[in-house]
């Protein structure tokens, strides 16, 4: 008996069908090739701006060229004065003096002319000392002059005094070179230089000044202890003693002034509470942060300064203001109630002598050294407004440098982010706001090339894409282009097949 063998059945698909759906499959291949890939390319790359990477790698830092001038009535030995700063200051090749031209008339004076300038020059700076910051604001408005003015004087001792933008210098004949080069390399200009030598270096600098901003908020606190209603005349104390002291920093900076009274303000422990006098170590929990009202949400930082009357006599040790400064955040002063107090007012007067201190403490935590110091009290506050500029200029351009240089090395190791053409603009702003500012040495011009080049470098859609790795872009497109990409891989195999 036969094994019958099943006889395979022909598909009853028409010819026309077959190459039809061939022609189909051809076509979606073709455009998925064609325009679709093509298109997913565009719309998923990543655009990358174009910047000015050998610009930025090629700016001279030494092209600042601060260049001090000195009005001199002697015969200074130029190349003595620029190898003794280059032994002091080797790294500092953007800062030089300069001597364009002599004074006339003065080094002729007689010895009992140059005694009374002498003593006249010793009791104004008496009087400086003895005055307050708004007395010496004042004084620094009306000196005008471009540059600073030496005055050699023979004198069998070697001193110096500084009234305003005049360097007396008082020294043997055959000891002047050497003195003047002491004098100017060691004592007036020896804190600037060594603060522009740290920033050189990338060395930390003074932690008590605020980091540079173009706008400041001051804000003035009177914080009573108890519930006794006191009455200020801030107003009118701040117009006439303080707004002299805002208009010299006006070329640095903007403030903006508010005022503020609170009553029941303990401080923040039982133990200062019942202490008479505050040590050292104690001011730093003397503010009651959760208590005291001292929040400021502004964008620009805020400096604060508070008045604080406490029910006792309470003293701060070795302090005869009875005051101490906050390191980047301002400075307090203890009022203890006296008898001319009993109308509970606190007049102009009054507040005269408290101005006086937040003035001082103003200059410190805008980067003027106090001057206690060895090498700010050689400087009057005009030299020392000066030397502020150059070194915020400085400071203001390098920072805007780096930033730079590290948006250029973010955007050559993560090939994967976006540079968008809001980051190029603002990158070109700032180096064209570092150029202007090398060239005028303008602080608020370079403060603008510091900000345009944080803008920059913090670009939203950069940082949002810096945190969004590539293999989440597997998770993203796979559900939608897996089911299209098996059903076009199927069709294509079954095409061959066929």
């Amino acid at each position: 008996m036969g094994v019958e063998v099943p006889m395979m059945v022909k598909s009853k698909e028409s010819v026309t069908i077959g190459y039809t759906r061939n022609v189909i499959t051809v076509l979606v291949i073709g455009l998925i090739a064609g325009l679709g890939f093509p298109l997913f390319l565009y719309t998923t790359r990543i655009y990358r701006a174009d910047l000015p990477v050998e610009e930025i790698y090629n700016y001279d830092m030494n092209e600042i060229d601060f260049k001090v001038p000195i009005l001199v009535d002697y015969e200074v030995d130029e190349e003595y004065l620029r190898s003794s700063f280059t032994r002091r200051y080797p790294e500092i090749k953007f800062w030089s003096l300069t001597f364009p031209e002599k004074v006339k008339g003065v080094g002729t004076e007689t010895e009992a002319e140059a005694g009374a300038e002498t003593e006249a020059e010793a009791g104004a700076e008496t009087e400086a000392d003895a005055g307050t910051a708004a007395g010496a604001a004042a004084g620094a408005a009306s000196a005008a002059a471009p540059g600073y003015t030496l005055h050699i004087h023979n004198d069998t001792s070697d001193k110096f005094t500084v009234c305003g933008k005049t360097i007396d210098i008082y020294t043997r004949s055959s000891n002047v070179d050497s003195y003047i080069s002491e004098v100017l390399f060691d004592n007036i200009f020896k804190s600037e230089l060594d603060t522009l030598a740290s920033i050189y270096k990338d060395e930390p600098i003074n932690g008590v000044a605020i980091p540079y901003s173009e706008t400041y908020n001051l804000v003035f606190s009177l914080f009573v202890a108890n519930g006794k209603q006191i009455n200020w005349e801030i107003q009118k104390s701040l117009n006439e003693h303080f707004q002299p002291v805002l208009d010299i920093l006006a070329d640095i900076t903007e403030f903006r002034i508010s005022t503020q009274v609170q009553y029941y303000s303990q401080l923040s422990s039982t133990t200062l509470q019942k202490n008479k006098t505050i040590t050292q170590d104690e001011l730093k929990t003397f503010i009651n942060f959760e208590d005291w009202n001292l929040v400021n949400l502004d964008i620009h930082p805020t400096i604060n300064f508070l008045c604080y009357i406490p029910n006792e006599p309470l003293y701060i040790e070795n302090s005869e203001s009875n005051s101490f400064l906050i390191s980047q955040w301002g400075g307090v002063k203890i009022l203890n109630r006296i008898p001319m107090m009993a109308k509970s007012t606190l007049g102009e007067k009054d507040l005269f002598q408290i101005l006086n201190i937040f003035a001082n403490q103003l200059l410190q935590l805008i980067g003027i050294p106090h001057p206690s110091s060895s090498s700010s009290s050689s400087s009057s506050l005009e030299i020392q407004l000066d030397s502020l500029k150059r070194i915020l200029i400085y400071k203001n351009i390098k920072s805007s440098l780096s930033n730079l240089i590290s948006l250029v090395k973010l955007s050559n190791s993560l090939n994967d982010i976006t540079v968008p053409k809001e980051t190029r603009d603002q990158v070109i702003k700032a180096l064209n706001y570092m150029n202007i500012a090398k060239l005028e040495k303008s602080v608020k011009i370079s403060a603008m090339a510091m900000d345009n080049s944080n803008k920059a470098f913090f670009e939203k859609k950069m940082v949002q894409q810096a945190y969004f790795p590539s293999e989440h872009k597997l998770a993203v497109f796979l559900p939608l282009l897996g089911p299209i990409g098996s059903i076009v891989v199927f069709s294509l195999l079954r095409l061959v097949k066929g």
